[in-house]
């Protein structure tokens, strides 16, 4: 076996499933299940609350043994049991009536009609299937399926809490500590203690990790299913031109066994993360389609110039286009119940009707250049670069939140050539992948952005943007609410601090300084009607607002 290939899990990397189809294979399934339903004590954690009625999908089901207790727990739910194979599952006619089997694979693209579909979305031991320690888009894959408010159950091993226990200290276990050692695949699973994380990140709210251990009186139990599992993916491995490494696993199984039969074992903690949807707050006052921030029509608010370069880059029909509008923007008030969406500020031409914009598209479509929208919300922005030609390779976009790029898709209906670079992030998160860009950007857009931050906040946000620039020549461009004399204003989320144009230069030349950077501010006020707002969408703000739009340039 060679040496620098580990007969461990990593083997399953770029491979797929590599566990059995056969009869054993589903016998282990359906033990395992029970062994976990007594370490956990449910099937469904007592703090999910269901209506009689609910819709409920496991995701890689098996042999659906899960979905049939379920269903026996709650006769009235309707169940659809997910799997891309289902030669374990007993004939469809013995199920009982309220289960489903659907043929969907987590790494599929959500269907249609399983969108916002599930009022609990349950997952367990998927971790063969997880490579680089990034549950990330299975999690997104799942927050798409559930109804605003539903909840995710996933359940797997804790990597991070495994153990070799013997009943005497003098026992020794060299074997069951170099099958632990294979079982941890050299931290390729650890992942998991890391769930509740994951999900907030991905929007999930009150994401909660429940810890179990290993009951000492099911000791046997727990290492026959951890052996009966290595010992087939090393069968799997040989059935598959890995003869050397299967083989090398498969023996160590049995010489872990012989040790365990002495009074020694190895343990292993299982967790439940559950996790929510963020729930459907239009019946809130926050989301209310009765609040100052939400127009029910769209009005004059689609100027004709955008409105030609989204049908020139969806390739959409007027009518077609026009007909989405207000199921998108619905959609989006649910996640981001904001002026920027429920006042249809995304069909503003903005940056559009900039003088600059011409130079700026000509940049962005240079060799090499790289350009970010920050706080992209449905991507709009990007959508008008590409609409006149820019490399959609070379596009990066961040937001908060990331259901507003997935409903920009369905705007735009371009999944399929939109090939931007989405991040979800929040800016300061110094841990986020949004500052693996950190250098390499050319045009920066930041519109409606900045300024949602008070002062402090603003200068923070500005040194992050400044680190991402590429270096001298790097734009960045953008619009936000602005007076003729700068304000504090409170708003739901904090303070914002608006800016008239001296204060907005001064602030500049204050974070070049501390950052070491020159920059040409090229800014002005405008009134916010040329944005392509209208009166009444502003009786909101505060007396006399105004706009800065804004070009500025790094010079070194």
């Amino acid at each position: 076996m060679p040496e620098s290939q580990p007969a461990d899990s990593n083997l399953a990397n770029s491979r797929g499933y590599r566990l059995g189809n056969s009869f054993a294979t589903s016998s282990r399934l359906n033990f395992q299940h029970f062994i976990w339903k007594d370490a956990l004590g449910y099937n469904i954690h007592h703090s999910i609350k269901l209506p009689d009625n609910a819709a409920i999908a496991d995701v890689a089901t098996g042999t659906a043994i899960w979905p049939v207790e379920v269903a026996r727990e709650h006769p009235a739910a309707n169940i659809d049991a997910l799997d891309p194979d289902f030669s374990r599952v007993i004939a469809s006619e013995w199920l009982p009536r309220n289960i489903t089997l659907r043929s969907w694979s987590l790494f599929d693209k959500v269907r249609e009609d399983m969108l916002g579909k599930y009022d609990l979305v349950h997952i367990r031991l998927t971790i063969p299937l997880i490579e680089n320690q990034d549950p990330r888009p299975v999690l997104q894959s799942l927050k798409k399926m559930l109804k605003p408010g539903g909840y995710l159950q996933w359940d797997d091993p804790d990597y991070t809490n495994t153990a070799i226990k013997t009943v005497d200290p003098s026992i020794q276990t060299p074997m069951l500590h170099k099958f632990r050692e294979m079982v941890l695949s050299q931290g390729r699973n650890s992942w998991t203690a890391s769930l509740d994380d994951f999900a907030t990140q991905e929007g999930f709210e009150s994401s909660v990790l429940h810890r179990y251990e290993d009951k000492m009186d099911m000791a046997g139990p727990n290492m026959e299913i951890y052996l009966l599992s290595m010992d087939e993916f090393g069968s799997r491995l040989q059935e598959n031109n890995l003869a050397d490494e299967g083989a090398h696993i498969k023996k160590l199984c049995q010489e872990a066994y012989r040790e365990s039969q002495e009074g020694a074992t190895m343990c292993m903690g299982k967790l439940t993360c559950v996790a929510n949807k963020p729930y459907d707050l239009t019946k809130s006052t926050t989301k209310s389609i009765d609040s100052p921030w939400y127009r029910k029509d769209i009005g004059p608010r689609f100027k004709p110039v955008t409105e030609a370069a989204y049908l020139k880059w969806s390739g959409l029909s007027a009518d077609v286009l026009q007909a989405r509008l207000h199921s998108i923007r619905d959609r989006a008030w649910i996640c981001a119940p904001y002026p920027c969406v429920g006042l249809w500020m995304f069909l503003m031409p903005g940056i559009l009707t900039f003088p600059e914009y011409p130079a700026l598209v000509a940049r962005s479509q240079q060799e090499g250049v790289k350009t970010l929208d920050l706080g992209c919300g449905l991507g709009q922005n990007l959508r008008l670069f590409a609409s006149e030609g820019t490399p959609t390779e070379s596009m990066y976009a961040s937001d908060l939140v990331a259901d507003l790029w997935d409903i920009g898709y369905d705007l735009f209906g371009d999944e399929e050539k939109m090939k931007a670079h989405f991040i979800q992030a929040d800016i300061f998160d110094d841990s986020s992948r949004l500052f693996e860009l950190d250098g390499k950007m050319d045009i920066i857009i930041a519109c409606q952005f900045i300024h949602l931050f008070d002062m402090q906040g603003q200068v923070a946000v500005m040194k992050k943007i400044v680190g991402l620039t590429s270096g001298p020549g790097a734009v960045v461009v953008g619009y936000q609410r602005g007076r003729e004399v700068a304000m504090k204003q409170a708003m739901p989320w904090g303070e914002m601090f608006i800016h008239d144009i001296q204060t907005f230069q001064e602030i500049w030349e204050k974070v070049g300084d501390e950052t070491g950077t020159k920059w040409k501010i090229d800014a002005r006020l405008v009134d916010l009607q040329e944005w392509g707002c209208e009166k009444e969408d502003m009786t909101w703000m505060d007396q006399d607002p105004m706009g800065i739009n804004f070009v500025v340039t790094r010079l070194e």
